[in-house]
């Protein structure tokens, strides 16, 4: 697999539509959108907005080919503000998404925003999302995607953080060095979640 790219605003269509049709059985979309015949075309908004989030105020990477995308917040900004919300276009969510789907969403990310700021020294590389499109899956697409962020952060001394409610994820995100600090189900509502972290390598 060749190297990755900056997603830039052409290439936003279709980097969020390869996440989109990765995250089609995530437990977690499948909580949020839980009619599978709505789910595809809500995902598709979702992550058009949440790559064009990425590449306005951290990093979304893709290939040439968009088989995928990785976005990253940075170490300082892992918070996701109300500004570059608005303009990546997400404050349409509750109409977009529809208000029920908007709710399960905000009941769950803000419950794994208390997760984070527990288990998660500041400052980190904090991995939003990792989507590769199922065709181009097995192929080191999303080890590409990674490499260079987590280079980064093993230069800077600095963690780096995931999600995943798919366990069979465990062991292919332990190959890039993270390792599972909790295994949680939301008090709320909300899939099994593991919460990973990676130290930096060599430190």
């Amino acid at each position: 697999m060749g190297e990755a790219v900056p997603v830039g605003e052409d290439d936003v269509p279709g980097a969020a539509a390869a996440a989109a049709r990765a995250f089609d059985d995530d437990a977690m979309f499948m909580f949020v959108f839980p009619d599978p015949s709505a789910r595809p075309a809500k995902l598709d908004r979702f992550f058009r907005g949440a790559v064009r989030y990425g590449r306005l105020a951290g990093k979304a990477v893709t290939t040439p080919e968009r088989a995928g995308v990785a976005i990253w917040l940075p170490p300082g900004s892992v918070d996701m503000s109300v500004v570059g919300m608005a303009r990546a276009g997400m404050l349409a969510f509750p109409v977009t998404l529809g208000p029920g789907a908007f709710r399960r969403f905000v009941a769950y990310t803000g419950w794994l925003d208390g997760q984070r700021k527990a288990l998660v020294p500041d400052p980190h590389w904090f991995l939003l999302a990792l989507g590769v499109d199922p065709v181009w899956q097995r192929r080191g697409v999303g080890t590409t995607l990674l490499a260079e962020t987590l280079a980064d952060a093993d230069r800077r001394g600095l963690p780096a953080y995931l999600e995943t409610t798919d366990e069979g994820n465990i062991a292919y995100y332990a190959r890039s060095g993270f390792a599972v600090v909790r295994d949680a189900v939301p008090d709320n509502a909300g899939p099994r979640t593991w919460l990973m972290l990676r130290e930096p390598v060599g430190r």
